[in-house]
């Protein structure tokens, strides 16, 4: 039968060469993908290891045919480390080389500058990738001692750089690698360009941070890993694994199809096995096809990356949505950019989503059946609509597709965030005021309408009036600060959806309701003493439940001595009727007991019936 299947599938990617569908070209295939990499000398603390050198070096390792990329280093001045090119042998290494160059001399952190030299050649050029810029600092604007120079510097990038990265449609993905970073201005570049927007609490890091912005900027092809085990069909010409180990990890092998197994000393010419600080890079040519083992302790972040006409492609993803925002969301497969919709070969093949966050993965409704959020059935379009109900710093979106003979895997970071955030606070005279900030990272700012108000005694609600300030928030002052305060947020998101947020109750400072005594207290269990539990608390949307329940043993006897001393009575009736019936037992011949038990077992064998008499009843 896997055999048939096997025939079948290829078979059809056969016929797939004359009768597929359109080439799917809303977007750009591959990524342009400028690196922008701080040396200023406040990275000696920082980066004492210099932990940006192997970072560079694991990135390069998993740029892609098809891709090209720069990379730069700035301190007080903007250097080209790598000239910008298309990603190939040579410029692969020529980029490892020039890893090596990065320490920490500089002085001053000149971010205007190497934004505006890494993007001066995509100025008048339609863009043929999709242009991303991986900025990397540890440190605030800093171009001069004079705090007014800094200032006019960062406010270029803000009014000037910046509407020109958006106009040149590339997204900023920044790194804020300590504490001192200027976060406000990394979170806007990669928020106003729909990037990724990451802080790092040590170098050691960085290499993990690096993928997920590779991933999200470079969008390989992947294949499922699980339990060490990943498996390559005939369609791949090229296999990339990224393993991430602790220093004192043993080496690791890998094992092929046909059971040769191999280490970094010992790899086939086919094989390209780099070790570097805190991971390995193996690059297969040509791999076997068949299932794979992997011999390295298993890590989340391990990944294997292929080279293939097979594609399964992802409909363009914004990185943020808000909470409760429907995201419509389409995976198609691909062969040599054409979309395959020939039934034979769709049939065989199972495309999943699901969702990833700290908590675990959750199945999502992907499918091509023409119902939740599929537009039509069997047209080889498989969608949804993803909708987040609570926030999430960082969701990944993991899509795959599966048939019995190939495997294909992508994954997409969200951010899923409440499109505005709410405070109460006292002043020194004891006045609240209510404030409300409005995300314009997910909301179109001139469409949100905002209601407020509170709840009194009486359950009436009570409006308050809102001044709108320049920094896109609003605020009142509360006519009572011991009452709740509630928020209605009315608005169109960055995606253009309309949605409706509300919050509450919020409480000012001091004026949280009190804290509920808990119905019970925990005493240590005695003979003849019930102890109950306290009920947990009820949720707020659930109405309040009043539990009787025992405190002591002296409060709990009333109820249960008399059910007691009646079990107990019960208990000495029976001992007794049994002690007779074993005395007059006693008394029978052995005849009389051998024929009671003869009887038993032919009654109990009247009454039974047979397992297949079961069955036909």
């Amino acid at each position: 039968m896997r055999r048939a299947y096997t025939t079948l599938i290829w078979c059809c990617l056969g016929w797939l060469s004359w009768s597929q569908g359109p080439v799917l070209a809303a977007q750009p295939e591959h990524a342009d993908i400028r690196v922008l990499i701080d040396i200023s000398g406040s990275m000696k603390q920082n980066d004492p290891q210099n932990l940006r050198r192997p970072a560079l070096r694991m990135l390069v390792g998993l740029l892609q045919p098809g891709t090209k990329a720069g990379v730069w280093t700035f301190a007080k001045y903007a250097d080209e480390l790598v000239q910008p090119g298309d990603v190939d042998e040579a410029w692969k290494r020529e980029a490892m080389a020039a890893s090596e160059q990065i320490d920490s001399p500089g002085m001053f952190t000149n971010l205007e500058l190497v934004l505006q030299r890494a993007i001066t050649d995509w100025e008048g050029v339609k863009p043929r990738h999709r242009r991303n810029l991986l900025l990397l600092t540890d440190g605030m604007v800093d171009v001069s001692k004079t705090p007014g120079e800094n200032a006019a510097s960062r406010r270029r990038i803000l009014e000037r750089l910046l509407p020109m990265i958006r106009e040149l449609g590339a997204r900023v993905h920044t790194i804020a690698l300590s504490d001192r970073a200027d976060h406000d201005l990394l979170q806007r570049l990669a928020h106003d360009t729909d990037g990724l927007y990451q802080q790092v609490d040590s170098a050691e890091q960085l290499q993990r941070v690096f993928l997920k912005l590779f991933e999200q900027a470079g969008r390989p092809e992947g294949l499922p890993l699980k339990n060490n085990k990943f498996r390559v069909d005939n369609t791949i010409r090229e296999a990339t694994l990224l393993l991430f180990h602790p220093a004192d990890a043993k080496e690791a092998s890998l094992t092929s199809p046909s059971g040769q197994r191999f280490g970094r000393d010992d790899a086939p010419p086919s094989a390209s096995w780099y070790r570097d600080t805190g991971y390995d890079l193996i690059t297969l040519h040509d791999p076997e096809a068949g299932e794979w083992t992997l011999s390295a302790e298993v890590d989340p972040d391990n990944r294997v990356m292929v080279v293939t006409d097979l594609k399964l492609q992802l409909s363009e993803l914004p990185s943020r949505i808000a909470v409760g925002e429907p995201l419509p969301v389409t995976a198609s497969l691909t062969n040599q950019g054409h979309l395959i919709t020939r039934r034979e070969f769709l049939d065989l093949v199972e495309v999943r989503a699901e969702s990833v966050d700290e908590q675990g993965l959750a199945p999502q409704p992907l499918n091509d059946m023409g119902h939740k959020g599929d537009a039509q059935a069997g047209d080889g379009l498989y969608s949804m609509h993803l909708v987040e109900s609570k926030p999430e710093a960082e969701l990944s979106l993991v899509v795959a597709a599966e048939s019995p003979t190939f495997l294909r895997e992508h994954r997409h970071l969200l951010m899923v965030l409440e499109p505005a955030s709410l405070q109460v606070i006292k002043d020194d005279a004891g006045t609240a005021s209510l404030k409300v900030v409005i995300d314009d990272a997910v909301m179109r700012s001139d469409s949100v309408h905002v209601t407020a108000w509170q709840q009194g005694p009486d359950d009436a609600e009570r409006p308050l009036a809102l001044e709108v300030h320049a920094d896109q928030g609003q605020s009142a002052v509360l006519s009572d600060a011991a009452a709740p305060v509630y928020v209605r947020i009315e608005g169109v998101t960055q995606l253009g959806n309309a949605i409706t947020r509300e919050f509450g109750p919020v409480y000012a400072p001091g004026a949280e309701p009190a804290a509920v005594p808990p119905a019970a207290v925990a005493v240590e269990p005695k003979p003849e003493t019930v102890v109950m539990a306290a009920p947990q608390p009820a949720a707020e949307s659930q109405p309040q439940r009043t539990a009787v329940v025992a405190t002591s043993a002296e409060e709990a006897r009333p109820g249960w001595l008399l059910p007691t001393l009646a079990f107990g009575g019960v208990n000495l009736l029976l001992l007794v009727a049994g002690l007779v019936f074993w005395w007059l037992r006693r008394r029978r011949g052995d005849a009389d007991e051998i024929a009671l038990v003869d009887d038993d077992e032919a009654e109990a064998g009247s009454d039974s019936a047979s397992p297949q008499q079961e069955l036909s009843s």
